[in-house]
């Protein structure tokens, strides 16, 4: 597989306010964008100024599939790319297929148009398909593809799709695993400066910026929320990203029910409810613990006609949980406590669950009609949440223990991904 293409030599006389670099080599393409709180919303730490104004801000690029999930959880899809394509595919063809008779004298600009001739006969048999497009796996022939459209919405302004579909192409002519992050003009960021914010000569008071950019209604309403149970739950969730996923943190808002929500399994169904009624455009996921309660609340849900922007689910199930140490009327036994009795706790490690010579175990308390299914919880809460509280403390101070299991944590930040991104595909 040859390298990423060079695609600076053909670029025409054009001031795009972003462009795609690599952290890995010198290499990069502009961006035919003009959202910029959108793009430092995707690339959250992974962009940096193209000027030489001093700031604190220290980049952090991200690979590109880490890029691209971040897009799927904001609501910048792959559906909405796929879409463009089908309706547009057909018009940018025929566009990459004409060459400028002015470029002709120019030997790199021919080189540049036989280059989209070909990009132009694989597209053409990419959309032949027609409803199932979807974009190629990474290959040569892809990148130059990529690379050539990036160029051509520079160029023709009038036909360039929806800036989450500029920005999602591009991407593609980066390896999956290679790091990546935006360089935005000096003008577009100053242009986030609120007029009342003060700034002295070299220096750029972007931080300032940033954070009343991030507070406005128009930022908040990107990111997805995602609604728990109760507070711990809400504990465990941002700890699993902390730990686990931290390159998606800011990609989402968890609703921290210390202030006093409505908790349980019925408060979050209810508040589901009510938030259909609002007029409210983020995507919004309902995690319930796995167990009768929460089963029987996700059947009543789906008889509820919620819009496609409100999502929920029941934790998933854990291979743990299908012969657990149970306690009942008849005595002690193992039994399976998916959507009978799992709770966030479960997610919190075999060294937190811990219990004598097995886990603490589950206490039936009841039948649940219409569930079907008996309802539990686990026992000593409390202790399991104080050994949780401890290994949390040890990590956040880089004092890691062997005997800590992260498994159930990333595992749980992994579900989260995909059920925000499931919601945001909906939409």
């Amino acid at each position: 597989m040859s390298a990423i293409l060079d695609y600076s030599k053909w670029r025409r006389n054009v001031s795009p306010i972003a462009s795609l670099r690599s952290a890995d080599r010198e290499d990069g393409i502009d961006l035919a964008v003009n959202d910029v709180v959108s793009l430092l919303l995707i690339f959250s730490q992974a962009w940096q100024s193209n000027d030489m104004w001093p700031t604190e801000h220290q980049t952090v690029p991200l690979t590109q599939s880490t890029i691209l999930k971040r897009m799927d959880m904001l609501g910048f899809t792959e559906r909405s790319l796929v879409a463009d394509f089908i309706e547009h595919g057909s018009e940018w063809v025929r566009d990459l297929e004409r060459t400028d008779p002015f470029d002709w004298r120019d030997p790199e600009a021919d080189s540049a148009g036989r280059g989209r001739k070909k990009s132009a006969a694989y597209l053409r048999r990419l959309i032949n398909v027609g409803d199932q497009f979807q974009w190629p796996e990474w290959s040569e022939k892809s990148v130059q593809l990529a690379g050539d459209l990036a160029e051509y919405w520079i160029d023709e302004y009038e036909s360039y799709p929806r800036e989450s579909t500029v920005i999602r192409t591009a991407l593609r002519i980066f390896r999956p695993d290679e790091r990546i992050f935006v360089r935005i003009s000096q003008q577009a960021l100053f242009d986030l400066t609120p007029s009342e914010v003060e700034w002295q000569e070299d220096h750029f008071p972007l931080s300032l910026s940033l954070d009343r950019y991030r507070g406005a209604l128009a930022w908040k309403n990107t990111k997805p929320i995602v609604l728990v149970e109760g507070s711990f739950d809400c504990k465990v969730i941002r700890a699993a990203f902390e730990t686990q996923r931290p390159d998606y943190v800011d990609c989402l808002s968890i609703a921290d029910f210390t202030q006093g929500a409505e908790g349980g399994a019925g408060g979050l169904r209810r508040t589901l409810r009510t938030l259909a009624q609002l007029e409210i455009p983020n995507t919004i996921v309902g995690l319930f613990d796995n167990d009768a309660a929460g089963v029987e609340a996700i059947d009543l849900l789906g008889k509820d006609q919620l819009p496609p922007h409100i999502g929920y689910a029941v934790y998933p199930d854990l291979s743990l949980g299908r012969s657990y140490p149970t306690i009942g009327p008849t005595g002690s036994a193992c039994a399976d406590i998916n959507g009978r009795a799992l709770s966030i706790e479960h997610f919190l490690g075999i060294d937190c669950l811990a219990h004598q010579d097995g886990f603490t175990p589950v206490e039936w308390t009841g039948y649940n009609r219409r569930a079907g299914v008996y309802q539990g919880s686990v026992i000593d809460k409390a202790r399991i949440q104080s050994q949780f509280d401890k290994k949390l403390r040890r990590a956040r101070s880089g004092k890691t223990n062997p005997a800590d299991d992260w498994t159930g944590l990333r595992e749980l930040a992994d579900f989260v991904i995909n059920q925000v991104c499931e919601v945001a595909g909906r939409r």
